[in-house]
């Protein structure tokens, strides 16, 4: 079968599929002790909990009244409650119920407390340091600080913190009534018990959003970079900030009024005016030791990231209004690219309060409040922005003379240690310590880098937006009582981290995008690289300001798309917003879809959503057609040439090309870049549409090796390129054509978050660069929820996502939604979704049930 899963085939079969789980685990830190395989109240009784009569009832402390929960056919629960506190505590008891190990591990994750959880494991102590050393934890108790200090002077921080604190005694409502039936398995074999839930907890997940969409030392990536390649004409042209051929994401921009909005988001300083900043090629070097970079970025690339490595990390949305509508109404549609895992990062749930709140949509387990969805009267999507909002600062230090001292502005000043003692299940709790400056915490107190040279101490320090108080919270309470564009705009002030664009459409009509975000004005530096900054006229000095920020309203092209490209051309913008962010090629395909049509349905967003046709092969591709067609004659490399002669381009599975060309797109950066690539640099760091810029402009210093005696043209090369291309494939799978059909090598895997399962195994539809994507050959990231709203004669809602509401593997709703999301119709052309059921009252959603929408109902009543 193309799916598996672990199945409720009845208690019967649960007690040997478990004992085979837990007789291939590793011994040791997954080791609950015999107990867990007791009759009853080890393993054997996870099955029973995914059962519930048509009407339960628990009485739970906590909760002030009636609260009546409607699980629907799907597991998604639609929750009435009287007032907001009811609400969300039905949302942290629903969030307990189907998704706790997830939330305790991503706590733990991000708070550097997982080897408390899975023990001593190598990647887990280096885990925890790393994040002890960002210091997530450390920023999610001044943010929730902030919330407090600030409820009784505003009515929506009040209100936030009212939910916020609701939703956490709803999660330790059920965590105070577990029963062996309903703990989850995962918690049994690592004889693991979850602590009580705290307001800090919500903000430490917020942070670790927080920081996988918008954390990441670039400055570090791009310094290692620069200092192997040791040419600034060449690194501008390999790694532009502005990608060729990019379609942005503002085609009109639209501020707002200084005079309502006069800082920047979150109500941090703004400046109308920037200062002048230095060019990359300015930038300080040799700032940082090799040895040293090459320390940190090794500990980097081994810790866990709950969101996905940043390739992955992407979405696309994009809105039309009336006039390109059959019914004349708005549609929007959505689909965030991130990590896919099992239970998935989304938990979707239905919020009623009457008079106040009316929302549905994804929510992140643990966090009160839906991330993507809609009111009864707007709808949103998001895609990341991609910024550069952190930047690494390079301390003066001596410490032969000036132990534990920092030089900065005229003074010598003592480094702020933090002690962050590791605790270790089952093994010595481990000292460990990071040093703060002013700039914010070093992460080089992850890695032992002493006796390299002068700089045998902690001194590379990040200053990041994220580590400040964030207010993402908030601008979700604000955005999900939402009715009109006034409110969006309010809601999107409070938005200051991680950066989003924030695609909105309405039932009046409306469609307009938000960069959203706070976004740094450097002085004295251009925040590409590490900088050293001995005073505070160099660093990020003040913000853009919120009425400034890149937005469009109601464009005369129509419609708006964001696919993680550039957010506005430059030339036309006065502020700088850092990174290249996305190549581009999924802008473009959204750009030209919508820019061919007149009139479009919802049908077609789904569409929309499934395409596969890869831009980057259209554009690149006849270039290298033609280079063989004009001096190429190898027989065995003609066989390969002739699967991709008439090719339409599309990444589907049950041909050769898209195979060929996968491999192709790797082999051409390695053959046109070999002076980059024999200096060390991966070629899989150029963007591919430098390839394609330097294909059309045949720029042809690229295209001469440097390793042969003669000058190779642009032809010449192109032909190495597939011939290397052949012998790739031939090693990697087979000389047979039929060896390099495209689903027998990339495939969906979706895997458990302890590794137990995994849900997926079959062929994946699209590439690297298409709407739907699949980056890599195992395809672990992609389209982590897919939404279509189409505002036609009403509201209609259509949803899925790759996975299910329950983190019981023995439940039909660990997996159910998945059969949606990879069931593609070859007559619709399409996958499948789910229209949501949006009644306004619990009665009149039971009124309504045919026997069929309704699963179950949960009554929250208070204990008295």
């Amino acid at each position: 079968m193309m799916k598996r899963k672990v199945a409720n085939l009845g208690l019967s079969l649960i007690g040997p599929v478990v004992l085979i789980i837990l007789l291939t685990m590793p011994i040791g830190p997954l080791a609950g002790g015999l107990g867990i395989l007791q009759p009853v109240g080890g393993i054997f009784d996870v099955g029973k909990g995914v059962t519930h009569p048509d009407t339960e009832r628990v009485y739970v402390p906590g909760v002030q009244s009636e609260t009546r929960i409607i699980v629907d056919e799907w597991g998604i629960p639609h929750i009435y409650g009287q007032t907001i506190e009811d609400a969300f505590f039905g949302l942290g008891y629903m969030h307990a119920r189907d998704r706790l190990f997830q939330m305790v591990m991503q706590n733990y994750l991000a708070a550097g407390r997982i080897s408390e959880v899975i023990g001593g494991m190598g990647y887990a102590i280096e885990s925890d340091k790393f994040q002890r050393s960002i210091g997530l934890a450390r920023a999610a108790e001044a943010t929730y600080r902030w919330y407090v200090d600030n409820a009784a002077t505003n009515p929506d921080v009040n209100y936030s913190l009212r939910a916020i604190n609701a939703h956490v005694a709803g999660v330790n409502a059920f965590i105070n009534s577990m029963t062996s039936e309903n703990t989850p398995i995962e918690f049994k074999i690592l004889g693991f018990t979850p602590e009580p839930w705290t307001p800090v907890d919500t903000f430490i997940w917020a942070k670790m959003m927080t920081w996988g969409l918008s954390g990441g030392v670039r400055d570090l990536y791009r310094e290692m970079i620069r200092a192997k390649i040791q040419n600034s004409t060449m690194y501008s042209e390999m790694f532009p900030d502005y990608w060729p051929y990019t379609v942005p994401i503002i085609p009109e921009q639209y501020n707002l009024s200084l005079s309502e909005y006069d800082d920047a988001p979150g109500g941090y300083p703004a400046s109308v005016v920037p200062p002048a900043v230095p060019a990359a090629a300015e930038a300080q070097t040799d700032l940082i030791p090799q040895e040293k970079l090459d320390r940190i970025l090794s500990v980097l690339s081994s810790v866990i990231d709950f969101f996905g490595p940043m390739e992955v990390v992407g979405s696309n949305s994009w809105a039309v209004n009336g006039s390109m509508t059959s019914t004349g109404e708005a549609i929007l549609a959505n689909d965030p690219h991130l990590s896919l895992q099992a239970p998935s990062l989304w938990y979707e749930a239905h919020i009623v309060v009457p008079g106040v709140l009316n929302v549905q949509g994804g929510t992140l387990p643990g966090t009160p409040g839906v991330l993507i969805g809609h009111t009864a009267n707007i709808s949103w999507g998001m895609t990341n922005v991609g910024a550069d909002v952190l930047d690494i600062f390079v301390e003066q230090v001596e410490p032969a003379n000036h132990p534990g001292q920092y030089f900065y502005n005229g003074e010598w000043r003592d480094f702020e240690i933090v002690d962050e003692p590791i605790h270790v299940k089952g093994g010595a709790t481990i000292d460990f310590n990071v040093s703060w400056s002013v700039h914010g915490p070093c992460i080089d107190s992850v890695v032992p880098t002493f006796s390299l040279d002068e700089y045998s101490t902690p001194n590379l320090s990040m200053n990041w937006t994220g580590l400040s108080v964030t207010h993402e919270i908030l601008s979700l309470g604000i955005l999900n009582r939402a009715n009109n564009l006034t409110d969006y705009f309010d809601a999107m002030y409070w938005w200051d981290s991680p950066p989003h664009n924030f695609i909105y459409a309405d039932t009046e009509g409306n469609i307009a995008i938000t960069v959203a975000g706070r976004f740094p004005i450097r002085s004295g530096y251009s925040g590409y690289f590490p900088v050293q900054a001995t005073n505070d006229s160099v660093g990020m000095v003040s913000n853009i300001p919120y009425a400034f920020n890149p937005r469009s309203v109601n464009p005369s092209q129509c419609y708006l798309q964001s696919a993680n490209q550039k957010s506005i051309d430059p030339s036309t913008y006065g502020f700088t917003i850092l990174g290249a962010q996305d190549p581009g090629y999924r802008g473009r395909r959204i750009n030209e879809l919508l820019d061919a049509v007149t009139t479009v349905t919802a049908e077609d967003m789904m569409r929309f959503h499934a395409d596969v046709l890869d831009v980057s092969a259209r554009e690149i591709l006849p270039y290298v057609l033609a280079a063989w067609s004009a001096v190429g004659s190898n027989a065995s490399v003609q066989i390969m040439v002739d699967e991709l002669v008439g090719w339409d381009y599309r990444m589907e599975v049950d041909v050769a090309a898209p195979t060929i060309w996968t491999v192709l797109m790797d082999e051409l950066r390695d053959v046109i870049f070999d002076e980059a690539t024999d200096l060390g640099v991966s070629a899989g760091s150029i963007g591919l549409p430098v390839v394609e810029w330097m294909l059309k402009e045949n720029i042809t210093h690229y295209f001469d090796d440097q390793s042969t005696p003669g000058v190779e043209s642009r032809d010449d090369i192109l032909v190495v390129a597939l011939e290397h291309t052949l012998a790739t494939l031939t090693a990697d799978f087979g000389p047979s054509v039929d060896d390099w059909i495209y689903g027998d090598r990339h495939t969906i895997y979706i895997g458990h978050l302890a590794g137990l399962t995994y849900i997926g195994g079959g062929a994946h539809r699209g590439g690297r660069y298409t709407l739907n994507v699949g980056w890599s050959w195992e395809v672990r990231g992609g389209p982590s929820r897919r939404m279509v709203v189409d505002y036609g004669t009403s509201p209609d809602y259509y949803v899925t996502y790759p996975g299910g509401q329950s983190q019981n593997m023995f439940s039909p709703h660990w997996d159910d939604l998945f059969d949606l999301w990879y069931a593609f119709d070859t007559v619709t052309e399409h996958y499948g979704y789910y229209l949501e059921y949006n009644f306004t009252t619990a009665a009149l959603f039971e009124g309504a049930d045919d026997g069929t929408m309704i699963e179950y109902a949960l009554v929250l009543l208070p204990r008295s």
